[in-house]
Parts: C-alpha cells; sequence; structure tokens
C-alpha cells in the first residue's frame, strides 16, 4: 500500500515543563510584557510566556512562528531540550510503515539526525528512486536550521507570572516554531517528480502543513500546493486523499485554506476540537440529531453534540465525504453513506485511538494501549446511543445513520499518566486513514 505523506517533517525539541526552570525563565523576561494571550507570532521571550500562559490557564494546544533565528537560539539555549520526529508529515510516514504500508516522503530538509529517526520503512525519493531515510540523508547532505520547541504540561503544572500562579487545566503542548523551510510547504524537486511519474500506483495521501503558512505569504503558498494535489487526484481519481488542518496562525488563514478545497477536492478533512470552532465558527446543523432526553449532563453532552453538528454542517458546505474531529476523550466522524461501511468506519477510529492511548502511556504507538475507556467519551457515546445510534458489534463506539450520513462516535483510552502529548492527533488520524484505506481498497476488490 503505497501512501504519500506530506509536507512538513522536522526535528521537534521536546522540554517536559518544569516548575523550577521556567520560573528563571518567566523572570528574566520584562513582566510589563506578559498578559497571557495567545500572540499572532512570537517576537520576544514575552510573547512566548503569555502564549504558554494562555494555553495553560485554558488547556488548550497552539503552535505559534518564532520571528527570526536569533530568538530561536535564544529559546534553544534556555531550556533543557531533547530531539524527537516532528512534523505531521514525518509522525504519519514512521506510524504507517510500523503498520505495514509503504509512505513515500517529502523530506526537503532531510539531514542524519533527521533520518535516523524515521523508520526504514519509509521510503524518500532521490534521483527518481526510493531510498531508506538515513541513506537519503547520506546522499542529500542538507543542514537543518528548522527549530520546532514542544513544551509540553501535565494538568496542575504550575508556572509563575504577573498575574499570580497559573496551573494546567489539562495535559497539552505548546510549539513555538523557526522553520523557513516547512512554513513555505516546500517540497523537494525528487519528490515532486516522483509523485508525478508514479501517481497511478499510490493508493492514498495524508497531507498537512498548511497551518504553518505565515500571514504574510499564505496566498502565495497555498497555490501551488492545491495544484499539486489537484493534480494528483485528477491523474489517479481512485487514490483517497486526506487533509488534516492544523492550528493556522490566523482564522482568516484558515477560511482561505477552506476556500481552496473544491479545487481538489479531498476525500477526508481531520481536525481537532480548538481547529474545529475556527473552520465551523458559529454555524449550526439543528436538525441532525434531537435535543438531549435528560439535563444531568447536559452542559457535557450538549458539546459533544454540538462538535457533530458542526462538523456536519462543515462537511455540507465544503462538500467532501468525510470530517473529523479528534478530541482528548473521543473522535467524531461525519461521512456520507457509500464508500465506507459504519462498522469499517468504526473499527477504523477505535484503530486510531487505541494508537494514540498507546503512544501516550508508553512512548510508542505499537505499545500496549491502557484499558480505561476515558469516562467523557463513554457518557457520550451512552447519550448517543439514547439520541438512536447502535452500539459497535465488536470494539468500542456508536453509529447512527440519519439523512444520507453515517454519524460516529469512538471514545478515547484514558492514559492516566501521559509520557507524550505530541503527535496524538497525528498518531490517531494516520492509524485510522490506514484502515479506512484497507477497507476501501478490499471493496474495490
Amino acid at each position: 500500500m503505497n501512501i504519500i505523506c506530506a509536507y512538513p517533517v522536522n526535528l521537534d525539541a521536546v522540554y517536559d515543563l518544569e516548575e523550577e526552570s521556567i520560573s528563571r525563565f518567566v523572570q528574566s523576561a520584562d513582566p510589563f510584557g506578559i498578559r497571557g494571550e495567545l500572540k499572532g507570532s512570537i517576537r520576544s521571550r514575552e510573547d512566548l510566556i503569555s502564549s504558554l500562559l494562555h494555553c495553560m490557564h485554558n488547556g488548550s494546544g497552539a503552535e505559534i512562528l518564532v520571528e527570526g533565528r536569533e530568538l530561536a537560539e535564544e529559546i534553544e539555549a534556555s531550556f533543557p531540550w531533547s530531539l524527537r520526529l516532528g512534523g505531521n508529515a514525518g509522525i504519519m510516514a514512521n506510524l504507517l510503515a510500523t503498520l505495514g504500508a509503504s509512505p513515500i516522503l517529502n523530506a526537503p530538509t532531510l539531514e542524519p539526525r533527521l533520518g535516523a529517526l524515521l523508520s526504514p520503512g519509509v521510503r524518500v525519493p532521490v534521483s527518481g528512486r526510493l531510498m531508506e531515510p538515513s541513506r537519503a540523508a547520506e546522499r542529500l547532505v542538507m543542514e537543518s536550521k528548522v527549530m520546532h520547541f514542544v513544551i509540553q504540561f501535565k494538568e496542575r503544572d504550575r508556572i509563575p507570572s504577573p498575574q499570580g500562579m497559573i496551573s494546567a487545566a489539562k495535559d497539552n503542548r505548546f510549539i513555538a516554531t523557526y522553520d523557513p523551510v516547512n512554513t513555505q510547504m516546500a517540497s523537494s524537486p525528487d519528490f515532486d517528480d516522483y509523485c508525478k511519474d508514479n501517481i497511478q500506483d499510490i493508493d492514498g495521501a495524508i497531507l498537512s502543513g498548511f497551518h504553518l503558512a505565515p500571514p504574510d505569504r499564505y496566498r502565495d503558498i497555498f497555490p501551488p500546493r492545491i495544484e499539486q494535489i489537484r493534480g494528483w487526484k485528477e491523474a489517479n481519481p481512485d487514490m483517497f486523499i486526506h487533509l488534516e488542518m492544523g492550528s493556522f496562525q490566523s482564522p482568516r488563514i484558515a477560511r482561505h485554506f477552506l476556500s481552496l478545497l473544491d479545487r481538489i477536492p479531498p476525500d477526508s478533512l481531520g481536525m481537532n476540537e480548538d481547529e474545529l470552532e475556527t473552520a465551523a465558527g458559529e454555524i449550526s446543523y439543528p436538525d441532525l440529531l434531537p435535543a438531549p432526553a435528560s439535563a444531568s449532563t447536559e452542559a457535557e453532552r450538549s458539546q459533544w453534540q454540538e462538535r457533530m453538528e458542526k462538523a456536519a454542517r462543515l462537511r455540507e458546505e465544503l462538500g467532501i465525504l468525510r470530517v473529523a474531529v479528534h478530541t482528548r476523550d473521543y473522535i467524531l466522524s461525519i461521512m456520507e453513506e457509500g464508500r465506507l461501511t459504519a462498522r469499517d468506519e468504526l473499527l477504523a477510529l477505535q484503530r486510531g485511538a487505541d494508537s494514540a492511548a498507546a503512544l501516550a502511556a508508553t512512548g510508542s504507538a505499537k505499545g500496549v494501549p491502557p484499558e480505561e475507556v476515558n469516562p467523557r467519551g463513554l457518557e457520550a457515546q451512552r447519550e448517543f446511543c439514547r439520541l438512536g445510534a447502535v452500539n459497535a458489534e465488536e470494539g468500542r463506539g456508536a453509529a447512527l445513520k440519519r439523512d444520507g450520513l453515517v454519524l460516529s462516535l469512538m471514545p478515547s483510552l484514558l492514559a492516566r499518566e501521559p509520557r507524550i502529548t505530541v503527535g496524538l492527533g497525528d498518531t490517531a488520524t494516520a492509524a485510522t486513514f490506514h484502515r479506512e484505506l484497507q477497507a476501501i481498497r478490499r471493496d474495490r476488490t
């Protein structure tokens, strides 16, 4: 199974937040410049602290661009970072390789340290041939100037601020990114040529990185990538294409990106709950599901139902097959009937949720996932069933067929002491995609 994986792959510098060292960093900044708000970009250490405080207070994640290499080097020198594989495409390619697929990775900044972190099962096009990442890195001889600083925090982690001590509401992460290559959505000429020449042999494509485009360049960056994907789809209409949203630099950029999708169009679009709010805004779909029967947990139930309604309207407005929303508590999917059965979609969502939980709990998507089902996700499933959904015959989750749609909800598994919070969405997305593509290929033969 040949799968294109693009566009970003990079090294992540990861720091697990620790009160003493973060306190020193905060104390070295100008307190009058720290306001606990999400910045449009990071131009100073005060901007970084303000954005981190916002994410911790809300339990939310974000990725913000760092303006300037000098500031990036200052941030790099401020914390004890550990290097890991980063970039949506790289993380997803590694997982797909472990599942037995043959991912074809765009790697315009491949260098030896990055190549060593990629699975030998990943393939990188070099001069018309596919090579293992380590060998490709030796051939390409590149120097990476990419820095993705990932600050991971856990629920109740604390950080001082001029407004007092701030505690994290949930486990999450904040990413400060200096990446002049991936922010331009660069692709290597070798990758471009290989995909063009071999597109008939490609089964699917899982694509991301649009969210990294900077506010002053996105109108120039998006069209070539959209045209490239449209060309693939036109040459091979059977290729299953999934696009992942990501945390855009502004709602304006996200809306512009979504307005371009009808030029392809993709089969599937994925996002987390914060990205859904950006994409869907205030739209609603009040006739999709009835009102909750009980008010005992109305706020919690209305949240999952509101997300499902917004995702359904987004799918309708975009005119695509499927929209999925992955959250900490559950994964939602809204899909047109016909391409995949409800059973296949639930099995795919369960594989995605379990792979992400295994990564969080053990540090490896191949590890043993925790057994405990997320109680909020489980309660959402029960309420969904009270609204007419049917529990899966095997495994977890429930599905409801209505108005030509298959609505699916899959509770997550609960990692009580997570070792990793970065890449969980990418892991869930890639594992789900792989299972969906298997079902599509099976039904096609």
